[in-house]
């Protein structure tokens, strides 16, 4: 059950990513687009070539954790799911913490962070589950062979 929380909470997140992020006059831009804004805001050089990579890196991670999630290799996917929630977790709650600036030529919009932060928490989640879950080897019933 644990996989399954952590897979939809993956897809929801990626999916909020390419949700609109910020919106300045009638135009709105997703979270790789705010990227491409980077030299404007002064992010240029090493600190922004690391944000865009992680930030890009993320789409990769929920589709590596995915597979594994699907090949049965659940622990090690629910590890990388708990550092792919964190990251994007992070990032979305920063931003839906600035809020929706409603009237404001250039803000914040809240309906990508708040999908992203959902899915991140849905991974945690279903990150959590399976890493504290019982493995079960074998059933042992009484007076039979396992």
């Amino acid at each position: 059950m644990g996989a399954a929380i952590a897979a939809v909470g993956l897809v929801t997140s990626i999916v909020g990513t390419f949700l609109p992020w910020l919106k300045s006059g009638m135009t709105t831009r997703d979270s790789y687009e705010v990227l491409s804004l980077r030299d404007l805001a002064g992010l240029d050089g090493v600190a922004g070539g690391v944000v865009t990579s992680v930030w890009v890196g993320l789409t990769p991670l929920a589709m590596i954790a995915a597979v594994l999630y699907v090949v049965r290799f659940r622990r090690i996917a629910a590890c990388i799911g708990l550092l792919f929630g964190t990251i994007s977790g992070t990032v979305a709650l920063l931003a839906a913490v600035q809020g929706d600036s409603k009237g404001a030529l250039v803000g914040i919009s809240i309906a990508g962070p708040a999908v992203t932060l959902a899915g991140a928490v849905l991974t945690i989640v279903g990150a959590i589950t399976v890493l504290t879950s019982n493995r079960r080897s074998a059933v042992i019933t009484s007076g039979g062979n396992p």
